[in-house]
């Protein structure tokens, strides 16, 4: 067997691979540098400056509007309306009839009892003229006072009575809406309608929890409507000085001047809850949460030959409250550190930063 045709092959096959390997080497070489012209990983963010801010810790509580000037109008007794002097909506002035009920019957028997009474009057005082002449027994006389205070008692009654049948308006205000007319009948204690004062001010009713916080006469809790438009200060005019026994709260009565706000409609009271406290705003995208909680990425200038000028650096930070468009942090950052604001949501630890936009203030 000759050994030179093996030693052909096999330096063919030497040869033959090692040029192929040498090509693919190139390949991945010219792969790993095109790979390595291409830049690192970036995003492009927003970027506001955390500030130093006060944060007063509070919460919201329900309360109630109340008018210090309301009124139900309703019978007092029965009758039929023969008078309803103002329709829904007007303005009413103080003691202006404002229901008057079927009253000719009483008023007749009241007009016989004060001529009973009247002659009755008359007969005592010409008694007593003759009772000085010894003319007239003090029987009679007796008879005479007994009758007339019998009379005058009577006619009190019914006086009573048609002063129940007319009511009047205590205060001038504004008559509410109602669907009784003229010749309807009034049952005992059936509503007519409701009387709100004109003045300003408005008592704001609440309860606050045993424990959240103590409020005193003279206090100022802000008021805010149901949509949570600020309303106005109002002052602590009342403190309950007992806790209901089933929700373990006490009632708190606060008075402001805003007529805007109806009787009987609902607010938000916001109550002080602890101290003044010095923290940090930054904006609402700003914070991010994780599983380990509530962080934000602080814009730090990156080192000196790096693709671009900012990395972004996670700091874990506590919320205490927040606003319509801010939150108050404390944590892992001090006042001014520029903070990623639109874009946040997309961003990692070390990553690299573009800043679409600088603080106004830069």
């Amino acid at each position: 067997m000759k050994a030179k045709p093996w030693l052909i092959t096999i330096t063919v096959c030497l040869a033959v691979t090692g040029s192929l390997a040498g090509v693919k080497f190139l390949q991945v070489s010219k792969a790993m540098a095109f790979m390595e012209s291409f830049p690192p990983p970036f995003e492009t963010v927003t970027v506001a400056r955390a500030e130093a801010d006060d944060w007063q810790p509070t919460r919201l509580l329900s309360g109630t509007v109340q008018s210090p000037e309301y009124l139900v109008i309703s019978a007092e007794t029965p009758g039929r309306i023969v008078q309803l002097p103002y329709q829904s909506g007007e303005t009413v002035p103080a003691d202006a009839e404002v229901l008057v009920l079927f009253d000719d019957d009483v008023e007749a028997q009241r007009d016989a009892l004060q001529a009973d009474l009247n002659l009755v009057e008359t007969q005592l005082s010409r008694n007593l003229t003759l009772e000085a002449d010894s003319l007239v027994s003090q029987d009679q006389l007796d008879v005479l006072k007994a009758r007339k205070l019998s009379l005058s008692a009577q006619i009190a009654v019914l006086q009573a009575r048609l002063s129940r049948m007319t009511v009047r308006a205590p205060f001038a205000g504004t008559m509410g809406i109602y669907s009784q007319r003229v010749g309807d009948l009034m049952r005992f204690g059936e509503e007519l309608t409701t009387l709100t004062g004109l003045k300003p001010t408005r008592w704001i009713d609440f309860k606050v929890p045993q424990g959240l916080a103590s409020i005193v006469v003279g206090d100022t809790v802000d008021i805010r409507d149901v949509n949570g438009v600020f309303a106005g200060p109002a002052r602590v005019i009342a403190v309950s000085a007992a806790l209901a026994q089933k929700t373990r709260t006490y009632d708190v009565r606060a008075e402001l001047e805003a007529p805007t706000l109806k009787h009987g409609s609902l607010v938000q009271v916001v109550v002080d809850t602890g101290p003044l406290e010095n923290l940090m705003s930054v904006p609402k995208r700003s914070v991010r949460w994780d599983p380990q909680g509530p962080h934000v990425f602080v814009v730090e200038e990156a080192e000196a030959d790096a693709f671009l000028p900012h990395r972004a650096s996670i700091r874990r930070v506590e919320v205490r409250g927040e606003t319509r468009d801010k939150l108050f942090v404390r944590g892992e950052m001090v006042p001014g550190e520029l903070v990623a604001n639109k874009g946040a949501f997309k961003l990692e630890d070390k990553l690299f930063v573009s800043v679409q936009a600088r603080p106004t203030d830069q």
